[in-house]
Order: structure tokens, then sequence, then C-alpha cells
């Protein structure tokens, strides 16, 4: 099966709404065979198999429309058509007295996957409209393709934007680079020991999540899938601009770091007006709210003594994006905006070590 990861194969407007029509049983030709075959047309009548292409191919058309679906004047036939898709779904495979399970032609595990795809279509159908980010609204999305594309052992080289091919290839450039740029004896032990960490689970990073009421970045969760941190003092990411000298160094901290730093860093609340005047609060960047410490930024890369980190920012002003990257820079303490997502910032520390001449500390 080919797994379509949303931007991978851009969709016309108009191709999209023809489409969706298609999937609605809505279309004026009820004899096309896309009719027979859509979302809705694959269930009535039930010929044993879910089409999984469909719900893909569902999610491509809802991202090529977020426009549609962010503008106050709705239009009133997408809105039809997607009402249609997850009610009438529901009603014939997942409700038990629905005439799938109710006749007995649909599986358990059928309805189970059925229910996984309504629920990940209509989330991200309510977050557009609700004028939220897309990001939320297609995170959920991006990580079963992940996880589907692991359970089925297609590996990285089936994953595009966004998922384990970006990550896995950023990350491989990431230590080529260390390697190239380390002449220091200590720093190579540090940078050897690095390579021998192993990945987390998906159990970890789930009860992550829970226990922090947040959705981890699918790119951030593929790189701790493979290695957990950088190690104790391995300096990995250089967010910045080191022709400018505002290049700073970071090592990742390991997922039980970054618990245990959470339990004295942005534990609170703290408005930035607690501590600063109008003046400098202008200062702030428009992608982070007027907060010096904040419960919703979870820090998971600092320097060697703690005076910066680097942060996930899971509570964004309006011109920002849910997980953003911000850095908490102590003395004077004050917070900046970085890069948009996990994967900016390692493209942006692969340039500025392309930059360098050697990493020294």
């Amino acid at each position: 099966m080919n797994l379509i990861l949303l931007k991978d194969d851009e969709m016309e407007r108009q191709e999209a709404l023809v489409l969706l029509k298609y999937h609605a049983f809505a279309y004026d030709d009820v004899n096309h065979p896309k009719m027979e075959h859509g979302f809705l047309g694959s269930l009535r009548p039930f010929r044993g198999q879910l089409i999984e292409e469909n719900f893909h191919e569902l999610m491509r058309i809802l991202r090529t429309l977020v426009p549609d679906l962010a503008n106050a004047a709705l239009d009133r036939e997408v809105m039809a058509c997607l009402w249609s898709i997850t009610h009438l779904a529901r009603a014939w495979a997942v409700e038990p007295e629905g005439m799938l399970r109710s006749n007995h032609l649909i599986s358990d595990e059928q309805v189970a996957v059925m229910e996984e795809w309504l629920n990940l279509f209509s989330y991200a159908v309510m977050i557009l409209i609700e004028g939220g980010d897309e990001q939320e609204a297609f995170w959920g999305y991006e990580q079963y393709v992940l996880d589907r594309s692991a359970e089925k052992g297609e590996g990285d080289g089936d994953m595009k934007s966004g998922g384990n091919t970006v990550i896995n290839d950023l990350r491989i450039e990431l230590n080529h680079l260390l390697d190239r740029k380390i002449k220091d004896e200590e720093i190579r032990s540090l940078y050897d020991t690095y390579l021998q960490l192993a990945g987390v689970s998906e159990t970890e990073l789930d009860q992550f999540e829970k226990q922090y009421g947040v959705r981890l970045p699918v790119d951030f969760r593929a790189f701790y899938r493979h290695t957990d941190g950088s190690g104790y003092g391995l300096h990995m990411l250089y967010p910045g601009d080191v022709e400018q000298g505002s290049c700073q160094p970071f090592y990742l901290m390991s997922l039980d770091e970054i618990v245990e730093t959470k339990q004295y860093f942005c534990d609170v609340d703290e408005k930035l007006e607690e501590h600063y005047g109008d003046e400098e609060i202008r200062q702030l960047d428009p992608e982070i709210k007027p907060y010096l410490f904040h419960k919703s930024w979870i820090p998971f890369a600092t320097m060697a003594g703690g005076s910066l980190y680097l942060m996930f920012d899971f509570d964004p002003a309006e011109a920002g994006t849910y997980g953003q990257i911000i850095m908490y820079v102590h003395d004077p303490d004050f917070v900046y905006y970085v890069t948009s997502s996990f994967t900016e910032l390692l493209r942006m520390s692969i340039r500025n070590l392309n930059l360098m001449d050697e990493i020294e500390y």
C-alpha cells in the first residue's frame, strides 16, 4: 500500500472538490466508478474490504481545502459532504445497529479501523472550521501514517515530509557534520557515547504526552524513537546565525531529563508583566504569548549549566504555531522565538555547522 503523507502530492482545489463529492456519494454521475468505490460508496454495498487509500485521499482533500474551512463563510456544499461522510460512515459501519454490524458484514477489527479513520477525519475538520492551526489539525493523522508504516515494516524510505525519512536523513547529516567538526578528544568521547544511545518507546512517548497534556510533534517523536537525546554535554543543536555571531550550542536532554527539568523549570505560569514594563514587553516576538515562565512550555535542550533552554511552545500566540521552538535566556531572563518546528531546528543546526571550522566548547 502506498501511504500518502499529506503534502507529498499537491492537489488543486477544484480537483479536491470533485473528489470530495465522489467520496460523499454526492456527485451528479451516480454511475461513475469513483462513486462506487469511494469512501461511502464502498460501504453500500460493502464488499468485505475497507479501502485505506480512500481515507488518505480524504485527508489530502482536507489539506487542500484548509483555506475554505478557515473562511468565515463556509461553503454549504462542502460542509454537507463532510457531514455526510462522518455521519453516514459511522451510522453504517460503526454503530451496533448499523447495517454492516447488525448484519455481521464487518469484523470488529474493521469497525475499530473505521472508527479511528472517522475520529482523525472529524477532528481535523473541527480544528480547521474553528480556525485552529493546520499542524494541530493533522498531527494525529501524521502519527497514524508513521505508526502504520512501522507496523507494516515499510521502513524510513516510504516516509515523506514530516516523517521518518526527513528526520532520519537530517539526523544522519547532522551526525556526519559532528564527526567532521569534532577535533577535541573529550568531545569525541561524548560523541562516541551518543552514537550508542537507544531510542524511546512509543509507550513512553505516549505516557509523556498524557502526563503533560500535549501532542509531541511527529518529527520529534521520530527522532527520539531512534535516539533518546544526545547525552549530557554533547552540543548537537546550533540554532541562530553563526555568521552574525549569534549561534548558541545546545545538547538534547533525554526524556527522563526533560521530565526532571520540568519539575522545577516552567512549572508555573508567570506573566512578563510581573517582571517587565510595557517597553520591554513590546520586544517580545509576536509568535509568543507574554509569559516569562509557562506550564505549556516544555524544555527539551539546554547548554551544560542550564542558563539557556530550547522549549516546545504548546500555547503559542495567534501568529505562532503549535509546537514551535522558543528559547529561554537567563540574565536578563527573557524568551525568544527560534523556529517553527523541530525539523527546521535540525536544518538550522546543519547550516551553522557547515560554516564552522571546528566545534569548540
